[in-house]
């Protein structure tokens, strides 16, 4: 698990990762989403990392 990731809330694996995604139709712009390997539950797309971070943390269980 990266650091500062929570476990995943949906099946509780430390398996989540940090992803940057590059478009290149867009000036190389840099897109972040954060990612359970496990399961596969995921965040939106977020320009910094830091919001891809914050919004994988503040996910909560359904």
């Amino acid at each position: 698990m990266e650091e500062g990731l929570k476990p995943c809330p949906f099946c509780g694996s430390e398996d989540i990762h940090l992803i940057d995604r590059i478009d290149c139709s867009n000036g190389l712009q840099n897109y972040y989403h954060t990612k359970c390997k496990a399961c596969g539950a995921s965040t939106d797309e977020f320009g910094c990392k830091f919001d891809a971070l914050v919004a994988w943390n503040r996910r909560v269980e359904k």
